[in-house]
């Protein structure tokens, strides 16, 4: 497989197939960001983990929603296995179509101040954490650098027309739906999840990742005043409690904190598969002496 880079980005970087020009190479690596800020250690295999669970996620939905997903191919670079995923090749809609199904993170601090969540009006009485009537859309902009914004269904349609931004809530409730159900099934609950869509072949399709600990809320059970997560909020508390919200000096990440993070994006991968990780393809030393 002949590859050329063409996109690097906080976690991923992007490869054109130069004899399928219809397909690119999405290699997952090692780094870890938040608050926009990525962080020079590593979590060792945790590119491996977003590829195995984002494949098994995949594999689940099966063909109930058109996507970009092709399989994980073992005929790659040694550095790239088990952390690559080929994908057909998408014109991205620059939207993050978010669904939430329980009230946690920026939209428990949203409905505080006024009972409702980008736009969303949602019922009086809600405790953080509680389950949702049915789930919400909270879309935000794709931003090069920095932030992205909210939006609200009003500024989606201004920015991406009525017809799309009907089509991306829809599709963005359904899966989140889809997903949900099936991580109830294995004792895990998809707190929220964030999903994105680009156009192939005339078809509006599911890209990127999905169901994964970066892109997802996850927790073993319900969540509550002290959810067990098993995401990348273990990150977000732990930085948050070092005083770093995104702004001057990050903490530097150590070991404990690693190790958390890795042992819960494991716990997802085996829980959902029912199979070892030690079976995925690769392995952190086939990565030595690669940038992460």
């Amino acid at each position: 497989m002949e590859l050329e880079l063409i996109a690097s980005g906080k976690v991923r970087e992007v490869y054109a197939v130069r004899d399928d020009p219809t397909k690119l190479l999405m290699v997952a690596t090692d780094r870890i960001s938040a608050y926009d800020r990525v962080f020079a250690e590593p979590v060792i295999d945790k590119g491996r983990l977003l590829s195995a669970i984002s494949a098994t996620a995949f594999t689940a939905l099966g063909d109930r929603f058109q996507t970009h997903f092709v399989d994980v191919p073992i005929d790659v670079p040694a550095q790239f296995l088990g952390r690559a995923t080929l994908v057909k090749r998408a014109a991205m809609i620059p939207v993050e179509c978010v669904a939430r199904g329980y009230l946690v993170g920026s939209a428990w601090d949203a409905y505080r101040t006024d009972g409702t969540v980008q736009g969303v009006a949602l019922p009086t009485g809600l405790g953080f954490g509680d389950r949702l009537k049915e789930p919400i859309f909270t879309p935000t902009t794709k931003e090069e650098t920095g932030h992205d914004r909210p939006l609200t269904p009003l500024e989606l349609r201004d920015l991406h027309g009525i017809e799309l931004a009907q089509r991306l809530e829809e599709l963005t409730k359904a899966i989140y739906v889809a997903l949900a159900t099936w991580f109830s099934e294995h004792g895990l609950t998809l707190v929220d999840s964030k999903f994105e869509f680009g156009w192939v072949d005339g078809d509006l399709v599911l890209a990127d990742e999905i169901a994964t600990p970066d892109s997802s809320r996850i927790v073993r059970g319900e969540p509550g005043a002290s959810p067990e997560w098993l995401d990348k909020q273990l990150l977000r508390d732990w930085l948050s409690e070092h005083g770093f919200r995104g702004d001057g000096q990050a903490p530097v990440l150590n070991g404990e904190l690693i190790e958390s993070v890795q042992g819960a994006y494991r716990q997802v991968y085996e829980t959902l598969s029912g199979r070892s990780f030690d079976d995925w393809p690769g392995g952190h030393d086939a990565y030595r002496g690669v940038d992460r």
